[in-house]
């Protein structure tokens, strides 16, 4: 397969010398007639190479090549205004020298500072009509500015170029080196073949612009060279986007699948490690923290004789919000990691739950759903609840088995909660009343069982509040590949 490339590879470069070579003997005489050919040649490929990227764009995902096919329209139009402007083809009569070496300089710019953003359009979503429509605005003022007269002259009949020509040269080509370094930092985002092509596009521009600086006249040698130059490098341009990219499409999106696999490979690791050094922290401060908020609730505990009432409460309600604060951490940590489901006997886990507090704590029913040990952590915020913010000392956990699910409602005894609040206590940060503390716990809760259900709110009879666990039996999920099974 190599070799069958490498083959194919050497007819081209013989192919394209062959036609250079004829190309310059056929108009060894008439320099205009090589000129014009040489320009429209060029055109004509830079024409096509716009033409099928812009139908491409929809599977065409790589920007900087959309990018660049659009802007070389309209190097191209300025190409083509250029060509049939040029001295002896009678159209630009009152300036036949100048305008259209200003057309040059122009063209040269607008295909440098094309090549230098493109890099900067990778792994962008660019909207490809407000890429042509800023072209166009870009296009039409330079055509204005030369007609106008303020495009600074490039030309003098009968003298040497200007400076601000020759200087132009010069900036035109640093600007094309820097887009090749550019180019060359992300060569890893192009398959190598399009690298290749589009490194030699750029430096056979750069080639052309040092030609032009050497130039003794419009007919001469090195401006032909030049034109020469430039041609090779449309040609490239058009091998980078049209051969390969077009003929092999599949090449390049198998690449760009590649690259976002890795990324996504990446970016997951990234998470998992994030996830275990949040979860060791979280660990490492529940276990430290815990044990001194134990020590320093015994010992209020002890001294509870010795202190003022207003400081005993005062300790005591920092004690208790550091409490829950780790045990909202702990839930938090629970939402983070994605477990595997295991079956769960509820009245196993809501008995096993209420050993953890000191009120009363009655379970009744059976059921078994398929959950995580997050559904550990909810029962116990939602008794938890009841008991500092309801100021509940009996709850009541009734089990029953329906059609689709389990129902698991959770009753207290407490204060219940106000209507007006109910539909806002799952949501981030909602706290009521002062004993409102970090305002997650109740969201928390609600995340977690939305992996495998429902939970709701309503008033218990006669008081208190109702927690309304609805865990299904079979629920959607996917696969590795993307196919949906029940569970």
């Amino acid at each position: 397969m190599n070799s069958r490339y490498s083959l194919t590879g050497y007819f081209e470069v013989l192919f394209i010398t062959l036609i250079l070579i004829g190309l310059y003997l056929v108009g060894h005489e008439t320099f205009l007639f090589l000129h014009s050919i040489v320009e429209i040649t060029g055109i004509i490929i830079i024409g096509a190479v716009f033409l099928i990227t812009w139908n491409s764009r929809n599977y065409l995902k790589n920007s900087y090549l959309l990018f660049l096919g659009t802007g070389f329209l309209f190097v191209a139009l300025l190409d083509f205004v250029h060509v049939i402007g040029y001295k002896g083809m009678d159209v630009f009569l009152a300036d036949e020298v100048n305008v259209p070496a200003q057309l040059w300089i122009a063209a040269r710019y607008l295909q440098a500072v094309s090549f230098f953003i493109a890099p900067f359009m990778l792994r962008r979503e660019v909207d490809m009509r407000k890429v042509f429509s800023a072209y166009s605005v870009v296009t039409a003022l330079i055509f204005a500015s030369i007609y106008m007269g303020y495009f600074p002259d490039a030309i003098i009949e009968g003298s040497v170029f200007t400076s601000f020509k020759t200087s132009s040269e010069y900036v035109i080509s640093l600007v094309l080196l820097s887009s090749f370094l550019l180019l060359r930092r992300h060569k890893e985002e192009f398959d190598d073949a399009v690298y290749k092509s589009l490194s030699g596009a750029i430096i056979l521009a750069i080639f052309a612009e040092l030609a032009s600086t050497f130039n003794t006249g419009v007919y001469g040698f090195t401006n032909l060279a030049g034109h020469y130059f430039k041609l090779l490098s449309s040609y490239l341009i058009y091998r980078a986007i049209v051969v390969i990219s077009l003929s092999r499409p599949y090449d390049l999106l198998y690449r760009e699948l590649k690259i976002r696999e890795y990324d996504l490979v990446k970016n997951k690791e990234a998470q998992e490690h994030l996830l275990e050094t949040l979860g060791l922290v979280n660990q490492i401060l529940r276990h430290d923290i815990l044990n001194d908020l134990n020590v320093i609730s015994l010992s209020i505990g002890n001294l509870r004789e010795d202190m003022d009432d207003r400081m005993l409460d005062h300790s005591y309600k920092a004690v208790q919000h550091s409490l829950k604060l780790i045990n909202d951490m702990k839930d938090f940590e629970s939402l983070m990691h994605v477990r595997g489901l295991k079956t769960i006997d509820l009245r196993s886990l809501a008995e096993e739950v209420a050993q953890e507090f000191p009120i009363t704590v009655n379970a009744h029913g059976e059921c078994s759903v398929k959950a995580d040990s997050g559904l550990h952590s909810v029962v116990g915020n939602i008794i938890q609840n009841a008991m500092v913010h309801g100021k509940a000392n009996k709850v009541d956990i009734s089990i029953s088995s329906k059609k689709d699910f389990c129902e698991m409602r959770i009753s207290d005894n407490g204060t219940g909660i106000p209507d007006s609040i109910k539909e806002h206590v799952f949501e981030e940060g909602f706290k009521h009343g002062p004993s409102g503390h970090t305002g997650i716990g109740l969201y928390i809760a609600k995340r977690i069982i939305d992996r495998y259900g429902e939970i709701s709110v309503d008033d218990n009879i006669p008081t208190g509040t109702t927690f309304i666990l609805k865990l299904y039996h079979r629920y959607v999920t996917c696969d590795e590949k993307g196919n949906e099974s029940e569970i």
